[in-house]
């Protein structure tokens, strides 16, 4: 089935690695990528492109120096994060329980009693019928994709998102 991206009814959740990737290749502040950031932010503001609490939760509490996606999400916050609701949680509880032993959860976090945003993210997306972006490995079944597929969620990393959307560096002639 082909999702017609161009009617405006397709909305993306981006998780953590998602956001790490953009930031990290693709500087906010750098000319070259401006365009990228102007349709991220036009999205956000059209409500098309979102990520949940969880996200939020797991980026304020990195503790490195970088802190650009900490300042940036509390600039969008209003419009950019959405709470976790009752739906998404009902559809994310199957996904924790089939994939607790198969290495999906993070073992620190697991011994520490932290919350995983990935099982409420496939959960949110199948609840809303969101299109999951991740840069997680599309080659490992326990990694977000493939638990994505498993939902019937549709995954998508950031290059494909940014061809979805047409956008394209063309050099000056």
């Amino acid at each position: 089935m082909k999702l017609d991206f161009n009617q405006g009814n397709t909305i993306y959740v981006i998780d953590t690695s998602g956001l790490i990737m953009l930031e990290s290749t693709f500087k906010y502040d750098n000319p070259v990528f401006k365009a990228i950031w102007e349709e991220i932010e036009e999205l956000i503001g059209q409500g098309s492109f979102r990520t949940i609490d969880f996200v939020e939760d797991e980026i304020n509490s990195y503790e490195g120096k970088q802190d650009f996606l900490k300042n940036w999400i509390k600039k969008w916050k209003k419009h950019f994060v959405v709470n976790t609701d009752e739906a998404s949680i009902n559809a994310a509880i199957p996904i924790v329980n089939t994939e607790y032993s198969t290495g999906f959860f993070d073992s620190k976090k697991q011994a520490e009693g932290k919350e995983e945003a990935d099982p409420y993210l496939i959960g949110y997306c199948k609840a809303h019928n969101c299109v999951l972006i991740t840069n997680e490995s599309k080659m490992k079944n326990n990694k977000i994709p493939a638990v994505s597929k498993k939902n019937g969620v549709k995954c998508i990393d950031i290059i494909d998102f940014l061809n979805e959307r047409g956008l394209r560096m063309e050099r000056k002639k």
